[in-house]
């Protein structure tokens, strides 16, 4: 019989669903919101950016010298493609960074996985990573430059020692984050230890594994740009060149020209691997 008001019944699944979806609006805390939502805001932040740029730089607030305006920008640019520096340089420091990125791959996966997995190959590698990681960049810079002198192996060396024990260590906590309960299911219908690898650990981890790899592909990219700069000639053009060479003629323009390419390239990397990242490991 009914009472004449609502009986405090839990809500359906679809109902909790979209008080979720219309409070993430509203800045719920943990709440999401679309693709197009999210793509719409982004936008709307770069155009507020931008728009205190121009303000900033066109209205007199900043001095040209530490804030050019986007025309001096676009000036910096459009030199830089005269000379038929800007493609080529775009180019050289992505191919170093997948190259460099490849190696990482290569080595820092199988490591991170044997820590991950075996208790005492972690308890043998953990510390002395740890503490090498803590080294600083410029130390890191003098030991590729004792060992590679200044050729373009030593670009690879360098970013390949800046990421690599990033990878080993992330690598080794998207292992240990598998859950528990799925080897012990494993185990209890008689799988062997490498079985539990390949086919639980392995692709449990492998979306936290990507994620870690475009971590790593940031890390490089910053990187890359640090040993081009320190080491920089028109016979080995790249971004950090780009960025060396505005320094040196006090072009504030090409400054800043040289950096927002390096971040609208880093912004792409990032961009397509997150795409493979929720193409093939959203799971």
């Amino acid at each position: 019989m009914s009472l004449g008001f609502r009986e405090n019944v839990p809500a359906r699944p679809a109902e909790r669903d979209a008080g979720k979806k219309s409070n993430s609006l509203n800045f719920a805390i943990r709440g999401t919101i679309s693709s197009r939502s999210d793509f719409t805001i982004g936008m709307m932040g770069i155009g507020i950016l931008v728009a205190l740029w121009c303000i900033a730089t066109y209205g007199g607030v900043v001095r040209s010298f530490y804030l050019p305006t986007p025309t001096r920008v676009w000036e910096g640019l459009a030199d830089f493609h005269r000379r038929q520096w800007l493609l080529l340089s775009i180019w050289r420091s992505f191919w170093r960074v997948i190259r460099g990125l490849n190696l990482v791959i290569v080595v820092g996966v199988p490591v991170g996985i044997l820590m991950g997995t075996f208790a005492s190959v972690d308890a043998l590698l953990r510390k002395m990573i740890n503490g090498v990681k803590g080294i600083p960049a410029a130390g890191g810079l003098g030991l590729v430059v004792l060992w590679f002198s200044t050729e373009e192996s030593a670009k690879i060396a360098f970013i390949f020692l800046i990421a690599i024990f990033y990878m080993i260590l992330m690598v080794r906590n998207a292992i240990l984050a598998v859950n528990e309960d799925y080897l012990s299911m494993a185990l209890d219908f008689g799988a062997t230890r490498w079985q539990v690898v390949w086919r639980i650990l392995l692709p449990g981890a492998f979306p936290r594994i990507w994620d870690a790899t475009i971590e790593c592909c940031g890390i490089m990219w910053a990187a890359v740009v640090v040993v081009e700069f320190i080491n920089s000639s028109e016979a080995q053009l790249g971004l950090g060149y780009l960025l060396y060479f505005g320094a040196r003629t006090q072009d504030s323009g090409k400054v800043f020209a040289a950096l927002l390419t390096f971040a609208c390239a880093s912004s792409l990397s990032d961009f397509y691997l997150h795409l493979i990242r929720q193409r093939f490991f959203n799971w």
